[in-house]
């Protein structure tokens, strides 16, 4: 009689659920090395595998922690190392945005995404830096060089945080007059934070 190959697979498979039925699991590591696994060995790693299912359900029921805020109808001029408020919020699930001084507190460890944009006009510059604990973490900036022109400088990074530490968005040290040109339907500046890996 012969027996094609596809026939011998299938009878190997039915072969190893009757094995697993009846309790005895054994997985071939080579042909010298067969290890067997017991009731108590599966039994625990049944247990680890719902330890972790009902960890990702505490993690789904939490709200989320995220932000966008936006500047409005605004024009001014900020000297270095001064923070800029957004002071007009869109949405703070959590309420870790503060829209008083521009500042976002991370309420858990994990791994945060931030972008901002800040726009300008006419014959003038905006330089800017994301900070965190009063390190600078990365800077973006423009320099409008024609009167009449609206640009707009944009960055986006994913840094990792500990609970309770501050970040915020401020003008460099790399002059004295960032303008700040938010009004209308011409380009806004906005700032936005997302937890997208809790630790």
């Amino acid at each position: 009689m012969i027996v094609d190959f596809r026939t011998i697979c299938t009878m190997k498979c039915i072969i190893l659920v009757l094995i697993c039925i009846m309790g005895h699991v054994t997985f071939c590591k080579s042909i010298q090395n067969v290890t067997y696994i017991n009731e108590g060995t599966l039994e625990s790693r049944i247990e680890r595998m719902e330890r972790f299912i009902e960890a990702l359900e505490d993690q789904r029921k939490k709200p989320p922690v995220l932000f966008y805020a936006v500047i409005v109808k605004r024009a001014f001029t900020l000297n270095k190392h001064s923070t800029i408020v957004f002071e007009t919020v869109i949405i703070n699930e959590g309420d870790h945005y503060n829209k008083n001084d521009g500042v976002f507190v991370a309420p858990q460890d994990g791994i945060y995404m931030f972008s901002w944009t800040v726009a300008t006009v006419n014959v003038h510059y905006v330089v800017t830096e994301l900070v965190v604990e009063e390190e600078v973490v990365t800077t973006t900036g423009e320099k409008e060089i024609d009167s009449g022109s609206w640009t707009s400088a944009s960055m986006t990074v994913f840094y990792r945080m500990k609970r309770d530490e501050h970040a915020w968005i401020r003008t460099n040290n790399w002059g004295t007059e960032n303008f700040v040109h938010s009004t209308g339907n011409y380009p806004q500046s906005s700032f936005l934070g997302i937890l997208i890996h809790a630790e």
